[in-house]
């Protein structure tokens, strides 16, 4: 996806400088309500989330614990048993949450889908997060939390760099050009830093490269000490690789050069939670007072809008922190993450709820239907059972690719021919349930199938042949010598018996 055109950017950056909600600032309003189609829905507070892909420190407190988070990206799972700061105890389905980091230092997290949804009809995005529990109170909490949308013809298989750029934008560490200049997200189309420490406001570290002076950070490139914009919502725009994610607005009073840069939020972004006990309703309890509800709020091109709401749970209700124009050149598609980081400075952040719908109804004839068939009910444990997925999108023949799913567990992605994907799977030992997901195209929405179970019998161990029945033994009299000895009589023994 190109970056912006250079046409709108006068205008854009115009906007923005009338500030987040032109010359009234932010309004309390009530809380946006959902009305159109629904295209993703996660808590969070079970033990699995087999739509998403987990990367770095990002774990589940609703799975039992684990020695340790796996390398690279992985399915969402535990959490290690130990964590550092007041975090939510772990094995607490259905009480728990999407961990991205404990309070740690260096540490980085994201949760990426990987599953187009359409961006025709906008999107309105709600979820709840968490920022508290700090261990350097002394100096700052950090980093924040990001919400970001990419265009949905790439594959989402990284986040970009982390610390101050927030898992979507760029950064060269230091601005020290030995360091290797790590990428944004791949063909980012937005980014929405719920930014506590601040840094994602200003272009420090080379963020924002490439981009032209309308769209610069007002902080400069310089790296200041405190962080130039805390407790923002910033935003920043279209980006690739090591060039864009242009900072496009903030929640801030201040668009000149010259600071401070006054964050205009009516409420805190960090919560104040210190300690959360190790029962799960308890801990949920606890951590009450420092969840902050977002929605984000994209119109439908072709002159899209953003729209920040966010309720700061203090009594106030939901507040319109942001309401400007978005970025022009909208993909067919979105896929989206969330990310967050520790450095020096850390907190624990949490995630819950996510909550994705289109922003107006999607029309009938453009909702997909799947369904999932086996070949077998029934296979010996190590053989090969046929998933046939049939996908329709109201009497049309879609086109695009499906993902296959074993006990919650991406297994393959294949693509549709004439609305049909299929896959040959080893079935393991015990009992497996099995779905599969079309991920929808410009015209046809993403849906789940319905699930299928298929059970791999163990071979039984073979019985031994019966012996054969022993012959009968039969005993033979045995012949032994017979002695007769003869005594003859007495003289006159004979003549006394008669």
């Amino acid at each position: 996806m190109a970056l912006l055109a250079t046409a709108a950017m006068p205008a854009v950056a115009t906007a923005g400088m009338r500030g987040p909600m032109g010359p009234a600032g932010p309004a309390v309003l009530p809380f946006p309500f959902q009305a159109g189609s629904p295209l993703v829905q996660e808590t969070f507070t079970n033990a699995t989330a087999p739509e998403f892909t987990a990367v770095g420190s990002a774990c589940l407190t609703g799975a039992p614990p684990v020695a340790a988070i796996p390398p690279l990206n992985h399915p969402p799972g535990g959490c290690p048993a130990v964590g550092v700061g007041p975090v939510p105890p772990n094995d607490a389905a259905p009480f728990g949450f999407l961990r991205l980091t404990d309070a740690s230092r260096d540490q980085a997290g994201a949760v990426l889908y990987n599953h187009a949804i359409p961006a025709s009809f906008g999107l309105n995005v709600t979820f709840d997060q968490w920022q508290y529990g700090t261990t350097t109170p002394e100096f700052s909490p950090a980093d924040g939390i990001s919400f970001f949308l990419v265009n949905g013809n790439v594959d989402l298989n990284h986040p970009g760099a982390f610390g101050g750029s927030l898992g979507y934008a760029q950064k060269l560490p230091d601005d020290n050009p030995e360091n290797p200049f790590l990428p944004g997200v791949p063909e980012g189309y937005l980014g929405v830093g719920l930014d506590v420490l601040g840094n994602f406001f200003g272009d420090w570290e080379h963020r924002g490269f490439g981009c032209p002076e309308g769209l610069r950070s007002p902080a400069g490139t310089i790296f200041r000490v405190p962080a130039p914009g805390p407790n923002m919502v910033t935003v920043r725009g279209p980006g690739n690789g090591t060039e864009g994610y242009c900072f496009w607005t903030a929640t801030t009073s201040n668009f000149g050069p010259n600071g401070p840069w006054p964050s205009t939020l009516p409420g805190s972004l960090h919560g104040p939670t210190t300690v959360v006990p190790p029962e799960p309703e308890a801990a949920q309890q606890a951590l009450e007072p420092s969840r902050r509800r977002v929605n984000v709020v994209l119109t439908p091109a072709p002159a899209p809008q953003l729209i920040v709401t966010i309720d700061f749970n203090d009594g106030t209700g939901p507040h319109r922190v942001l309401d400007v124009p978005a970025p022009p050149d909208v993909p067919n598609t979105y896929k989206f993450g969330f990310a967050a980081s520790t450095g020096l400075f850390t907190d624990v952040h949490l995630l819950r709820n996510v909550s994705i719908n289109s922003e107006e109804p999607i029309p009938p004839e453009r909702e997909s239907q799947t369904c999932l068939k086996a070949s077998a009910k029934k296979v010996k444990a190590g053989d090969k059972v046929t998933l046939t997925a049939d996908v329709t999108c109201n009497g049309s023949i879609p086109t695009g690719t499906v993902t296959f799913f074993m006990d919650g567990v991406e297994i393959a992605t294949v693509p549709l021919i004439d609305g049909r994907a299929v896959l040959r799977v080893r079935v393991p030992p015990g009992v497996h349930t099995f779905t599969a997901r079309y991920n929808g195209n410009e015209t046809c929405t993403p849906s789940t199938s319905n699930t299928v179970t298929v059970i791999g019998v163990r071979p039984k161990p073979p019985i031994p042949p019966f012996p054969p029945k022993p012959k009968p033994i039969v005993k033979k009299p045995v012949k032994e010598p017979v002695s007769i000895h003869i005594t003859p009589a007495k003289k006159g023994e004979l003549a006394k018996k008669k």
